[in-house]
């Protein structure tokens, strides 16, 4: 076995299911001619294999990935020899950059070592795909991703005051088809975008405004709904709204921190390319959120330059990764006027465990703004529930206040 970011023309490729952004890259790999397809969401199943293969330590990511990936390999007619699985990495604090090769050695004692493993790297923003169709692939991955988030935005925005039940998640499958449609065969992915924020404004919904929560934390677990045991449901269920980082801005951020290495490096050519990626990156964020706009109460979302200026009051930049953009982020989420923040981590994530830390101090900054932290390992939880409960009581309360905030935080 062996990775690679070559070869894949005539392979098979696996997108491991984080949210609904894996449907986007999907239809940008197929606009390229490479066959894709997303993998099956996680269950009890995935869980049953990932721990079967892995010690029980690894954080709960990496065992649900490598649970849908043996799931994967032991359907009927998987081809070894034409099969990649998609993989990102990353550097810094966090287990993440070593999930592909845990993966490898898995397969490799099962037998699989013919199968590849395609493993674009954060320290490039994801712009280490080679062939003659990487620039094309990147931008309509990047734009699909982005269109995807918006579509979940208007979601968690229009559901919890639908009035005819199911309505808005009807709608959004729709927009889901229409998106990855147009991805793969080239559409004009802003008129489609366009068409979607239409339907969402028709869906009817009842006049009221709920308290707002903020939804941070580990990338995967944040955005997975079986893995953090259906968190969002369970606060809309409780009267809230919730607002959820989004995929795309690690990537955005991947796309800061390559710019800014490109600049102290002082490389002509990085520099380019970073100042191109950029531009690209705003473009379309701007267009695929000019439709949602009055929807979405223009809560676009904060570029990462005044992120991080947030979190460097708490945190020392130079320690990358998610826990500063965690920071950062619930900060943002209070001057914006959230009710409260929901953060969300796996056990053993040492990203997760510096943002608990320092929670108790930036939280004092914000006038004890209403916060909870939750940690998963795959096991059910038999005191969620009264912990949200407790929590959106709070938020609740805070709803009253919640522009009255320090400047100086």
């Amino acid at each position: 076995m062996h990775s690679t970011n070559t070869g894949i023309l005539d392979k098979k490729v696996y997108i491991p299911y984080m949210s609904d952004a894996a449907y986007a890259l999907t239809a940008a790999f197929k606009r390229c001619g490479v066959d894709s397809d997303v993998m099956d969401e996680p269950d009890e199943s995935t869980l049953d294999f990932g721990l079967k293969y892995t010690n029980g330590n690894e954080c709960m990511p990496c065992f649900v990935t490598t649970g849908d990936i043996i799931k994967v390999i032991e359907r009927p007619g998987f081809d070894a020899k034409k099969s990649a699985f998609f993989m990102p990495t990353s550097p810094g604090p966090c287990k993440f950059g070593q999930y592909n090769r845990l993966h490898e050695m898995v397969l490799d004692n099962m037998g699989y070592n013919e199968v590849e493993f395609l493993i674009p790297s954060a320290k490039k923003s994801y712009t280490d795909f080679v062939g003659d169709k990487a620039v094309l692939f990147r931008r309509v991955a990047w734009q699909g991703c982005v269109a995807i988030d918006t579509l979940e935005k208007a979601l968690y925005r229009v559901r919890p005051y639908e009035i005819n039940k199911g309505d808005t998640a009807s709608v959004y499958k729709e927009c889901i088809k229409l998106v990855t449609d147009s991805i793969e065969k080239g559409k004009d992915l802003y008129e489609t975008m366009a068409e979607c924020a239409r339907k969402f404004e028709k869906i009817p919904r009842v006049d009221e405004e709920r308290p707002l929560i903020g939804v941070v934390g580990e990338i995967f677990l944040r955005l997975n709904k079986f893995t953090n045991n259906f968190t969002i449901d369970k606060i809309e269920s409780l009267g809230g709204e919730v607002s959820v980082v989004p995929t795309y801005k690690w990537i955005t951020f991947t796309t800061y921190e390559y710019s800014m290495n490109a600049l102290m490096s002082r490389k002509i050519k990085d520099i380019f390319l970073s100042i191109l990626v950029n531009y690209y990156q705003k473009k379309d964020e701007n267009n695929i959120f000019r439709p949602f706009k009055k929807l979405l109460r223009n809560h676009k979302e904060t570029g990462i330059g005044k992120i991080l200026s947030y979190s460097k009051k708490y945190i020392d930049l130079s320690l990358g990764g998610e826990a500063i953009l965690t920071v950062g982020e619930s900060i943002d989420f209070a001057k914006k006027g959230c009710s409260g923040v929901v953060s969300i981590h796996p056990f053993h994530c040492m990203p997760g465990s510096i943002v608990q830390t320092l929670s108790k101090k930036f939280r004092e900054d914000l006038n004890n703004f209403p916060w909870i932290n939750l940690w998963f390992d795959g096991q059910e939880s038999t005191n969620l529930m009264l912990r949200l409960e407790a929590f959106m009581h709070q938020a609740k309360q805070w709803q009253g206040v919640r522009n009255d905030l320090p400047e100086a935080a």
